[in-house]
Protein backbone atom coordinates (compact mmCIF):
# COMPACT_ATOMS: atom_id res chain seq x y z
CA UNK A 1 0.00 0.00 0.00
CA UNK A 2 1.56 3.43 -1.33
CA UNK A 3 1.09 5.97 1.52
CA UNK A 4 2.10 8.99 2.88
CA UNK A 5 3.86 7.49 5.67
CA UNK A 6 5.45 5.44 3.34
CA UNK A 7 6.59 7.70 0.76
CA UNK A 8 8.61 9.67 3.54
CA UNK A 9 10.52 6.58 5.05
CA UNK A 10 14.22 6.29 3.93
CA UNK A 11 13.24 2.74 3.62
CA UNK A 12 11.05 3.07 1.40
CA UNK A 13 13.60 5.15 -1.53
CA UNK A 14 16.60 2.59 -0.23
CA UNK A 15 14.14 0.09 -2.19
CA UNK A 16 13.22 2.49 -4.99
CA UNK A 17 12.68 1.03 -8.31
CA UNK A 18 11.01 2.37 -11.29
CA UNK A 19 7.04 0.80 -11.97
CA UNK A 20 5.47 0.78 -15.20
CA UNK A 21 2.96 3.58 -13.46
CA UNK A 22 5.69 5.69 -12.92
CA UNK A 23 6.82 5.20 -17.08
CA UNK A 24 3.22 5.77 -18.09
CA UNK A 25 2.86 9.07 -16.11
CA UNK A 26 6.28 10.05 -17.75
CA UNK A 27 4.95 9.57 -21.42
CA UNK A 28 2.17 11.22 -20.38
CA UNK A 29 3.82 14.17 -18.87
CA UNK A 30 6.50 14.79 -21.88
CA UNK A 31 3.06 14.61 -24.35
CA UNK A 32 1.46 17.20 -22.31
CA UNK A 33 4.92 19.00 -22.22
CA UNK A 34 5.73 18.99 -26.02
CA UNK A 35 9.23 19.31 -25.65
CA UNK A 36 12.33 17.44 -24.30
CA UNK A 37 13.26 17.26 -20.24
CA UNK A 38 16.89 16.42 -18.29
CA UNK A 39 16.90 13.70 -16.41
CA UNK A 40 17.19 15.68 -13.16
CA UNK A 41 13.39 17.22 -14.52
CA UNK A 42 12.08 13.96 -15.08
CA UNK A 43 13.47 11.78 -11.18
CA UNK A 44 11.76 15.13 -9.91
CA UNK A 45 8.19 14.76 -11.66
CA UNK A 46 8.69 10.82 -10.22
CA UNK A 47 9.25 12.17 -6.93
CA UNK A 48 6.15 14.28 -7.45
CA UNK A 49 3.60 11.70 -9.26
CA UNK A 50 4.77 9.17 -6.15
CA UNK A 51 3.88 11.73 -3.37
CA UNK A 52 0.75 12.59 -4.80
CA UNK A 53 -0.38 9.16 -5.61
CA UNK A 54 0.48 7.97 -1.71
CA UNK A 55 -1.73 11.44 -0.73
CA UNK A 56 -4.75 10.46 -2.68
CA UNK A 57 -4.38 6.85 -1.37
CA UNK A 58 -3.90 8.28 2.20
CA UNK A 59 -7.00 10.00 1.67
CA UNK A 60 -8.84 7.09 0.30
CA UNK A 61 -8.01 5.31 3.07
CA UNK A 62 -9.04 7.86 5.57
CA UNK A 63 -12.39 8.14 4.15
CA UNK A 64 -13.32 4.43 4.76
CA UNK A 65 -12.86 4.96 8.99
CA UNK A 66 -11.95 6.85 11.57
CA UNK A 67 -8.02 7.04 12.77
CA UNK A 68 -7.30 4.97 15.79
CA UNK A 69 -6.67 6.85 18.95
CA UNK A 70 -5.99 4.94 22.32
CA UNK A 71 -8.44 7.71 23.70
CA UNK A 72 -10.89 7.16 21.67
CA UNK A 73 -14.46 4.56 22.16
CA UNK A 74 -15.17 2.44 18.57
CA UNK A 75 -18.08 0.03 18.12
CA UNK A 76 -18.56 -3.41 16.49
CA UNK A 77 -18.76 -2.90 12.78
CA UNK A 78 -16.80 0.24 12.59
CA UNK A 79 -13.56 0.89 10.05
CA UNK A 80 -10.61 1.66 11.99
CA UNK A 81 -7.48 3.15 10.29
CA UNK A 82 -4.09 2.75 12.05
CA UNK A 83 -1.40 5.18 11.10
CA UNK A 84 1.19 3.36 13.03
CA UNK A 85 0.74 0.29 10.80
CA UNK A 86 1.18 2.13 7.73
CA UNK A 87 -2.39 3.09 7.78
CA UNK A 88 -3.65 -0.20 7.82
CA UNK A 89 -7.81 -0.95 7.77
CA UNK A 90 -9.19 -3.19 9.93
CA UNK A 91 -12.70 -3.54 11.23
CA UNK A 92 -14.25 -3.95 14.90
CA UNK A 93 -14.97 -7.14 15.61
CA UNK A 94 -15.83 -7.26 19.53
CA UNK A 95 -14.99 -4.75 22.17
CA UNK A 96 -14.67 -6.35 25.85
CA UNK A 97 -13.74 -4.62 29.43
CA UNK A 98 -9.78 -4.13 29.76
CA UNK A 99 -8.05 -5.44 33.12
CA UNK A 100 -5.02 -3.82 34.82
CA UNK A 101 -4.65 -2.30 37.98
CA UNK A 102 -2.32 -0.30 37.26
CA UNK A 103 -5.01 2.02 34.75
CA UNK A 104 -7.80 3.43 35.38
CA UNK A 105 -11.24 1.41 34.04
CA UNK A 106 -10.39 0.98 30.07
CA UNK A 107 -11.67 -1.23 26.87
CA UNK A 108 -10.13 -3.46 24.48
CA UNK A 109 -11.34 -3.60 20.58
CA UNK A 110 -10.32 -7.00 18.71
CA UNK A 111 -10.50 -5.96 15.10
CA UNK A 112 -9.99 -7.78 12.02
CA UNK A 113 -7.11 -7.03 9.72
CA UNK A 114 -7.59 -6.92 6.20
CA UNK A 115 -5.47 -9.90 5.91
CA UNK A 116 -7.62 -11.59 7.60
CA UNK A 117 -5.84 -11.59 11.17
CA UNK A 118 -7.13 -10.50 14.51
CA UNK A 119 -5.57 -8.12 16.78
CA UNK A 120 -6.58 -6.39 19.48
CA UNK A 121 -6.18 -2.59 20.86
CA UNK A 122 -6.59 -0.40 24.12
CA UNK A 123 -9.28 2.06 23.78
CA UNK A 124 -11.10 4.34 25.93
CA UNK A 125 -7.66 5.16 27.61
CA UNK A 126 -8.06 7.66 30.01
CA UNK A 127 -4.64 9.07 30.36
CA UNK A 128 -1.78 10.48 27.54
CA UNK A 129 -0.57 8.26 24.63
CA UNK A 130 1.55 9.14 21.63
CA UNK A 131 -0.94 8.08 19.55
CA UNK A 132 -3.33 10.25 20.71
CA UNK A 133 -1.96 13.36 18.72
CA UNK A 134 -0.88 11.43 15.44
CA UNK A 135 -2.74 13.43 12.67
CA UNK A 136 -4.83 12.36 10.36
CA UNK A 137 -2.91 13.19 7.38
CA UNK A 138 0.69 12.67 8.39
CA UNK A 139 3.62 14.23 7.31
CA UNK A 140 1.76 16.08 4.30
CA UNK A 141 2.95 19.38 4.94
CA UNK A 142 6.72 17.86 4.11
CA UNK A 143 7.72 19.19 0.43
CA UNK A 144 8.17 17.55 -2.39
CA UNK A 145 11.26 19.55 -2.98
CA UNK A 146 12.76 17.95 0.38
CA UNK A 147 12.04 14.66 -0.68
CA UNK A 148 13.39 15.08 -3.94
CA UNK A 149 16.79 17.02 -2.20
CA UNK A 150 17.21 13.82 -0.32
CA UNK A 151 16.39 11.03 -2.35
CA UNK A 152 17.18 12.90 -6.00
CA UNK A 153 20.16 11.26 -6.59
CA UNK A 154 19.10 7.65 -5.91
CA UNK A 155 15.69 8.26 -8.31
CA UNK A 156 18.23 10.06 -11.07
CA UNK A 157 20.29 6.56 -10.71
CA UNK A 158 17.23 4.54 -11.35
CA UNK A 159 14.93 6.42 -13.92
CA UNK A 160 18.56 6.53 -16.27
CA UNK A 161 18.55 2.74 -15.97
CA UNK A 162 14.94 2.40 -16.78
CA UNK A 163 14.72 4.78 -19.54
CA UNK A 164 17.96 3.39 -20.95
CA UNK A 165 16.59 0.16 -22.14
CA UNK A 166 13.29 1.28 -22.67
CA UNK A 167 12.30 1.98 -26.37
CA UNK A 168 9.96 4.76 -25.81
CA UNK A 169 12.40 7.11 -24.42
CA UNK A 170 15.47 8.74 -26.78
CA UNK A 171 18.27 10.82 -25.13
CA UNK A 172 19.98 13.50 -26.85
CA UNK A 173 22.27 15.65 -25.24
CA UNK A 174 21.28 14.60 -21.67
CA UNK A 175 17.88 15.26 -22.79
CA UNK A 176 14.92 13.11 -22.93
CA UNK A 177 11.95 12.53 -25.35
CA UNK A 178 9.84 10.13 -26.63
CA UNK A 179 10.91 8.61 -29.62
CA UNK A 180 7.64 8.42 -32.00
CA UNK A 181 7.35 11.93 -31.35
CA UNK A 182 11.11 13.49 -32.81
CA UNK A 183 10.96 15.26 -36.24
CA UNK A 184 12.27 13.60 -39.21
CA UNK A 185 15.31 15.84 -40.47
CA UNK A 186 16.26 15.34 -44.26
CA UNK A 187 18.82 14.09 -45.48
CA UNK A 188 19.13 17.76 -47.68
CA UNK A 189 19.14 19.61 -44.40
CA UNK A 190 21.66 17.90 -42.75
CA UNK A 191 23.88 19.02 -45.88
CA UNK A 192 23.10 22.38 -44.99
CA UNK A 193 24.42 21.50 -41.77
CA UNK A 194 27.26 20.38 -43.23
CA UNK A 195 28.15 23.17 -45.92
CA UNK A 196 27.41 25.53 -42.72
CA UNK A 197 29.97 24.24 -40.73
CA UNK A 198 32.41 23.71 -44.04
CA UNK A 199 32.28 27.67 -44.17
CA UNK A 200 32.90 27.99 -40.90
CA UNK A 201 36.04 26.14 -40.75
CA UNK A 202 34.56 23.06 -39.09
CA UNK A 203 32.84 24.42 -35.94
CA UNK A 204 32.26 24.78 -33.47
CA UNK A 205 28.52 25.83 -33.94
CA UNK A 206 25.85 25.93 -31.95
CA UNK A 207 22.74 23.97 -32.50
CA UNK A 208 20.56 26.96 -32.81
CA UNK A 209 22.45 28.40 -35.71
CA UNK A 210 21.67 25.77 -38.21
CA UNK A 211 17.86 26.14 -37.73
CA UNK A 212 17.14 29.81 -39.41
CA UNK A 213 18.20 28.12 -43.00
CA UNK A 214 16.48 24.58 -42.73
CA UNK A 215 12.68 25.57 -43.08
CA UNK A 216 11.33 23.72 -40.03
CA UNK A 217 7.73 23.94 -39.41
CA UNK A 218 6.89 26.92 -37.62
CA UNK A 219 4.27 24.96 -35.58
CA UNK A 220 6.93 23.20 -33.39
CA UNK A 221 8.71 24.38 -30.06
CA UNK A 222 11.84 25.50 -30.31
CA UNK A 223 13.23 22.77 -27.89
CA UNK A 224 11.73 20.25 -29.74
CA UNK A 225 13.23 21.33 -33.27
CA UNK A 226 16.72 21.20 -31.46
CA UNK A 227 16.45 17.87 -29.72
CA UNK A 228 15.41 16.23 -33.22
CA UNK A 229 18.02 17.97 -35.12
CA UNK A 230 20.88 16.67 -32.54
CA UNK A 231 19.11 13.31 -32.64
CA UNK A 232 19.91 13.47 -36.73
CA UNK A 233 23.23 15.18 -36.60
CA UNK A 234 24.48 12.38 -33.74
CA UNK A 235 23.33 9.87 -36.01
CA UNK A 236 25.30 11.07 -39.30
CA UNK A 237 28.93 9.86 -39.02
CA UNK A 238 30.02 13.74 -41.22
CA UNK A 239 29.33 15.34 -37.37
CA UNK A 240 30.90 15.39 -34.16
CA UNK A 241 29.42 16.91 -31.04
CA UNK A 242 31.61 18.93 -29.22
CA UNK A 243 30.18 20.46 -26.31
CA UNK A 244 30.49 20.39 -22.69
CA UNK A 245 27.24 18.83 -21.09
CA UNK A 246 23.94 20.80 -21.51
CA UNK A 247 25.78 22.48 -24.53
CA UNK A 248 24.96 21.22 -27.88
CA UNK A 249 28.35 22.07 -30.23
CA UNK A 250 28.78 20.98 -33.52
CA UNK A 251 32.11 20.23 -35.73
CA UNK A 252 33.21 18.21 -38.95
CA UNK A 253 34.86 15.27 -38.01
CA UNK A 254 37.04 15.56 -41.18
CA UNK A 255 38.17 18.96 -40.12
CA UNK A 256 39.12 17.97 -36.72
CA UNK A 257 42.86 18.13 -35.74
CA UNK A 258 44.26 14.15 -36.68
CA UNK A 259 45.61 14.28 -32.99
CA UNK A 260 42.08 14.52 -31.82
CA UNK A 261 40.83 12.06 -34.20
CA UNK A 262 43.56 9.81 -33.35
CA UNK A 263 45.83 9.26 -30.37
CA UNK A 264 49.33 10.50 -31.26
CA UNK A 265 51.74 7.51 -31.19
CA UNK A 266 54.00 8.81 -27.89
CA UNK A 267 50.70 8.45 -25.91
CA UNK A 268 49.05 5.38 -27.13
CA UNK A 269 49.14 3.20 -23.63
CA UNK A 270 49.05 -0.82 -23.01
CA UNK A 271 48.62 -1.85 -19.75
CA UNK A 272 50.94 -3.79 -18.58
CA UNK A 273 50.67 -6.99 -15.80
CA UNK A 274 52.32 -6.72 -12.80
CA UNK A 275 52.02 -7.41 -9.09
CA UNK A 276 50.94 -4.20 -7.20
CA UNK A 277 51.77 -6.02 -3.65
CA UNK A 278 55.13 -5.66 -4.54
CA UNK A 279 54.90 -1.42 -4.01
CA UNK A 280 55.79 -0.56 -0.54
CA UNK A 281 54.64 2.69 0.63
CA UNK A 282 57.53 5.05 -0.55
CA UNK A 283 56.68 4.11 -4.27
CA UNK A 284 53.10 4.22 -3.82
CA UNK A 285 53.70 7.20 -2.84
CA UNK A 286 55.95 7.98 -5.86
CA UNK A 287 52.81 7.01 -7.90
CA UNK A 288 50.86 9.20 -6.46
CA UNK A 289 53.21 12.52 -6.92
CA UNK A 290 53.58 11.38 -10.50
CA UNK A 291 49.65 11.39 -10.78
CA UNK A 292 50.14 9.52 -14.60
CA UNK A 293 46.43 9.48 -16.08
CA UNK A 294 46.86 5.74 -16.71
CA UNK A 295 48.15 5.21 -13.33
CA UNK A 296 46.08 2.43 -10.59
CA UNK A 297 46.65 4.61 -7.53
CA UNK A 298 43.52 6.83 -6.34
CA UNK A 299 44.98 10.27 -6.04
CA UNK A 300 44.07 13.29 -3.35
CA UNK A 301 42.14 15.14 -5.73
CA UNK A 302 43.13 18.94 -4.25
CA UNK A 303 40.54 21.58 -4.28
CA UNK A 304 42.89 23.80 -5.06
CA UNK A 305 42.21 26.65 -7.80
CA UNK A 306 45.53 26.02 -9.64
CA UNK A 307 46.53 22.54 -10.54
CA UNK A 308 50.38 22.09 -11.67
CA UNK A 309 51.76 19.73 -13.98
CA UNK A 310 54.72 18.43 -14.55
CA UNK A 311 55.18 17.68 -18.45
CA UNK A 312 56.40 14.40 -19.86
CA UNK A 313 58.36 13.59 -22.83
CA UNK A 314 55.09 12.20 -24.33
CA UNK A 315 52.83 15.27 -24.07
CA UNK A 316 55.50 17.33 -24.57
CA UNK A 317 55.84 15.56 -27.82
CA UNK A 318 52.45 15.57 -28.88
CA UNK A 319 51.50 19.04 -27.80
CA UNK A 320 48.98 17.81 -25.48
CA UNK A 321 48.01 17.38 -21.57
CA UNK A 322 47.61 14.68 -18.91
CA UNK A 323 43.86 14.22 -18.28
CA UNK A 324 44.85 12.63 -14.90
CA UNK A 325 42.64 12.72 -12.17
CA UNK A 326 43.64 15.99 -10.31
CA UNK A 327 43.69 17.36 -13.84
CA UNK A 328 40.68 16.41 -15.20
CA UNK A 329 38.24 18.31 -12.49
CA UNK A 330 39.13 21.64 -14.48
CA UNK A 331 37.96 20.54 -17.77
CA UNK A 332 34.85 20.50 -19.11
CA UNK A 333 32.94 17.41 -19.33
CA UNK A 334 30.49 15.62 -21.35
CA UNK A 335 28.33 12.46 -20.78
CA UNK A 336 28.44 10.75 -23.77
CA UNK A 337 30.88 12.39 -26.42
CA UNK A 338 34.78 11.67 -26.20
CA UNK A 339 35.80 15.04 -27.61
CA UNK A 340 34.80 18.11 -25.86
CA UNK A 341 36.16 21.71 -27.51
CA UNK A 342 36.97 24.51 -25.31
CA UNK A 343 39.41 27.14 -24.92
CA UNK A 344 42.89 28.00 -23.52
CA UNK A 345 43.74 31.39 -22.45
CA UNK A 346 47.76 32.42 -22.14
CA UNK A 347 47.80 33.54 -18.37
CA UNK A 348 50.79 36.06 -19.78
CA UNK A 349 49.47 37.38 -22.53
CA UNK A 350 45.59 36.80 -22.52
CA UNK A 351 45.85 35.06 -25.26
CA UNK A 352 42.95 32.48 -26.23
CA UNK A 353 43.43 29.57 -28.30
CA UNK A 354 40.90 26.27 -29.00
CA UNK A 355 42.04 22.96 -26.54
CA UNK A 356 40.43 19.30 -26.88
CA UNK A 357 39.94 17.06 -24.29
CA UNK A 358 39.78 13.60 -25.68
CA UNK A 359 38.70 11.53 -23.11
CA UNK A 360 38.84 7.91 -24.39
CA UNK A 361 42.80 9.00 -24.77
CA UNK A 362 42.96 10.68 -21.35
CA UNK A 363 44.57 14.02 -22.83
CA UNK A 364 44.09 17.56 -23.69
CA UNK A 365 45.22 18.93 -27.07
CA UNK A 366 46.36 22.40 -28.59
CA UNK A 367 49.07 23.34 -26.95
CA UNK A 368 51.58 23.18 -30.42
CA UNK A 369 52.05 26.84 -30.44
CA UNK A 370 52.25 27.90 -26.98
CA UNK A 371 54.98 25.43 -26.39
CA UNK A 372 56.73 26.56 -29.06
CA UNK A 373 56.53 30.28 -28.17
CA UNK A 374 57.38 29.49 -24.62
CA UNK A 375 60.11 27.33 -25.82
CA UNK A 376 58.79 24.68 -22.94
CA UNK A 377 60.77 21.65 -22.45
CA UNK A 378 60.37 17.95 -21.01
CA UNK A 379 59.99 18.66 -16.96
CA UNK A 380 58.44 22.14 -17.16
CA UNK A 381 55.94 23.22 -14.38
CA UNK A 382 52.77 24.02 -16.19
CA UNK A 383 50.13 25.48 -13.89
CA UNK A 384 46.27 25.09 -14.82
CA UNK A 385 43.42 27.43 -13.42
CA UNK A 386 39.34 27.14 -14.01
CA UNK A 387 38.17 30.59 -15.04
CA UNK A 388 34.91 30.47 -13.27
CA UNK A 389 33.06 33.11 -15.16
CA UNK A 390 33.83 31.88 -18.67
CA UNK A 391 34.75 28.52 -18.13
CA UNK A 392 38.14 28.86 -20.13
CA UNK A 393 41.70 27.30 -19.14
CA UNK A 394 43.95 29.57 -17.85
CA UNK A 395 47.35 28.07 -19.09
CA UNK A 396 50.88 29.49 -17.04
CA UNK A 397 54.54 29.23 -16.62
CA UNK A 398 56.55 29.62 -14.30
CA UNK A 399 58.61 31.87 -16.58
CA UNK A 400 62.46 32.95 -15.31
CA UNK A 401 63.42 36.29 -15.44
CA UNK A 402 66.16 35.53 -18.46
CA UNK A 403 66.43 32.52 -20.58
CA UNK A 404 69.58 31.08 -19.84
CA UNK A 405 71.29 27.44 -20.34
CA UNK A 406 71.70 25.04 -17.54
CA UNK A 407 73.01 21.61 -17.12
CA UNK A 408 69.76 18.71 -17.99
CA UNK A 409 70.40 15.36 -18.85
CA UNK A 410 70.42 15.20 -22.33
CA UNK A 411 69.36 11.66 -24.38
CA UNK A 412 70.21 11.23 -28.53
CA UNK A 413 69.55 8.56 -30.59
CA UNK A 414 72.17 6.69 -33.21
CA UNK A 415 73.23 3.49 -34.23
CA UNK A 416 70.14 1.41 -33.39
CA UNK A 417 71.04 2.77 -29.32
CA UNK A 418 70.00 5.54 -26.64
CA UNK A 419 72.87 8.12 -26.09
CA UNK A 420 73.74 9.76 -22.60
CA UNK A 421 75.11 12.60 -21.53
CA UNK A 422 74.91 16.00 -19.33
CA UNK A 423 74.81 19.14 -21.47
CA UNK A 424 74.08 22.59 -21.10
CA UNK A 425 70.63 23.15 -22.79
CA UNK A 426 68.64 26.66 -23.15
CA UNK A 427 65.66 27.07 -20.07
CA UNK A 428 63.14 29.55 -20.07
CA UNK A 429 60.79 28.41 -17.03
CA UNK A 430 61.05 26.63 -13.85
CA UNK A 431 61.26 22.70 -13.87
CA UNK A 432 61.52 19.82 -12.05
CA UNK A 433 65.26 18.68 -11.61
CA UNK A 434 63.99 15.19 -11.30
CA UNK A 435 61.94 15.06 -14.49
CA UNK A 436 63.33 17.38 -16.85
CA UNK A 437 65.44 15.98 -19.80
CA UNK A 438 67.02 17.62 -23.23
CA UNK A 439 65.93 15.94 -26.23
CA UNK A 440 67.18 17.55 -29.22
CA UNK A 441 66.46 15.03 -31.84
CA UNK A 442 63.01 13.90 -30.98
CA UNK A 443 62.24 12.20 -34.51
CA UNK A 444 65.44 9.78 -33.87
CA UNK A 445 64.50 8.91 -30.76
CA UNK A 446 61.36 8.33 -31.94
CA UNK A 447 61.92 6.16 -34.47
CA UNK A 448 64.23 4.17 -31.99
CA UNK A 449 61.19 3.72 -29.86
CA UNK A 450 59.07 2.61 -33.21
CA UNK A 451 62.28 -0.41 -33.81
CA UNK A 452 62.18 -1.01 -29.85
CA UNK A 453 58.24 -1.49 -29.68
CA UNK A 454 57.89 -5.20 -28.81
CA UNK A 455 60.68 -5.08 -26.69
CA UNK A 456 60.13 -6.37 -22.90
CA UNK A 457 59.16 -3.51 -19.98
CA UNK A 458 62.66 -4.73 -18.10
CA UNK A 459 64.97 -4.37 -21.58
CA UNK A 460 63.81 -1.01 -21.52
CA UNK A 461 64.23 0.10 -17.83
CA UNK A 462 67.79 -1.61 -18.56
CA UNK A 463 68.36 0.47 -21.19
CA UNK A 464 67.56 3.42 -19.45
CA UNK A 465 68.54 2.68 -16.22
CA UNK A 466 72.24 1.86 -17.49
CA UNK A 467 72.62 5.11 -19.40
CA UNK A 468 71.23 7.25 -16.38
CA UNK A 469 73.14 5.31 -13.87
CA UNK A 470 76.51 6.54 -16.18
CA UNK A 471 75.77 9.90 -15.89
CA UNK A 472 75.82 10.01 -11.44
CA UNK A 473 79.24 9.50 -9.39
CA UNK A 474 76.87 7.89 -7.35
CA UNK A 475 75.60 5.55 -10.15
CA UNK A 476 72.00 5.87 -8.26
CA UNK A 477 69.01 6.85 -10.36
CA UNK A 478 65.88 8.43 -8.93
CA UNK A 479 62.56 6.39 -9.46
CA UNK A 480 60.59 9.79 -11.25
CA UNK A 481 64.49 10.20 -12.89
CA UNK A 482 63.82 6.60 -14.61
CA UNK A 483 60.05 6.98 -15.00
CA UNK A 484 60.85 10.40 -17.28
CA UNK A 485 63.47 8.42 -19.57
CA UNK A 486 61.80 5.45 -20.11
CA UNK A 487 58.26 6.85 -21.14
CA UNK A 488 60.87 8.51 -24.38
CA UNK A 489 60.68 4.88 -25.72
CA UNK A 490 57.16 3.27 -24.57
CA UNK A 491 54.10 5.04 -22.64
CA UNK A 492 54.63 3.63 -18.69
CA UNK A 493 52.70 4.49 -15.94
CA UNK A 494 55.28 4.27 -12.91
CA UNK A 495 53.29 1.23 -10.98
CA UNK A 496 54.47 -1.17 -14.03
CA UNK A 497 58.05 -0.18 -13.61
CA UNK A 498 58.43 0.16 -9.90
CA UNK A 499 56.80 -3.49 -9.33
CA UNK A 500 59.52 -4.05 -12.12
CA UNK A 501 62.67 -2.43 -9.98
CA UNK A 502 61.56 -4.40 -7.18
CA UNK A 503 60.83 -7.98 -8.91
CA UNK A 504 64.42 -7.73 -10.31
CA UNK A 505 67.48 -9.29 -8.61
CA UNK A 506 69.45 -6.74 -10.48
CA UNK A 507 68.36 -3.54 -8.46
CA UNK A 508 68.47 -2.91 -5.10
CA UNK A 509 66.75 0.62 -3.28
CA UNK A 510 68.34 2.56 -1.53
CA UNK A 511 65.88 4.72 0.03
CA UNK A 512 63.59 7.77 -1.13
CA UNK A 513 62.90 6.04 -4.26
CA UNK A 514 66.44 6.20 -5.64
CA UNK A 515 67.62 2.77 -6.72
CA UNK A 516 71.43 1.54 -7.65
CA UNK A 517 72.78 -1.93 -9.40
CA UNK A 518 72.49 -4.61 -6.77
CA UNK A 519 76.31 -4.27 -5.71
CA UNK A 520 77.11 -0.92 -6.25
CA UNK A 521 74.66 0.39 -3.15
CA UNK A 522 77.66 1.05 -1.35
Amino acid sequence: MSTSSTVHNSQYWENFRITPADIEHLVNFLVDREHPETLQALAYEVVRYRHEEAMNSLRDILSQGQVYRPEAVYGVGEKVIFPHLNNALAEVSAVRPGHNPEYEPFSVMQVRMQSGVLREFVIDLKREHPLNTVADMPVEDLAVDDLYEQYGVKVQKALRSALEMNVQFLAVAERWFLRDLVMEISPGQLNIAEALLDMSGGGPTPTEAFLEDMDLPSEIALPLKIFSLENALLRDHRFDEVGPSGQGLWYLRRMEPKQVLETPPPLRYMPIPYNRGLLDETMLSLEKLVDDEWGDAAPDVSKDETVTVVLTYPHWRSKTLPLAARVARLFPTAHVTDRIMFSFVDGATQEEFPGWVVRSGRYVFGLADWYAKHEVGVGAYIDLKRDAASGRIVVNLRKIRARRREWLRTVTAEDGQLNFEVTRSPVSCEFDELAAVAVPDPDSVDALAEKLQRSSLESLMETAFGGLAGLSLQRAVHGVTLYSVLNLLRRVAPAPMLAALAASSRYVSLGDNYWAYRGEES
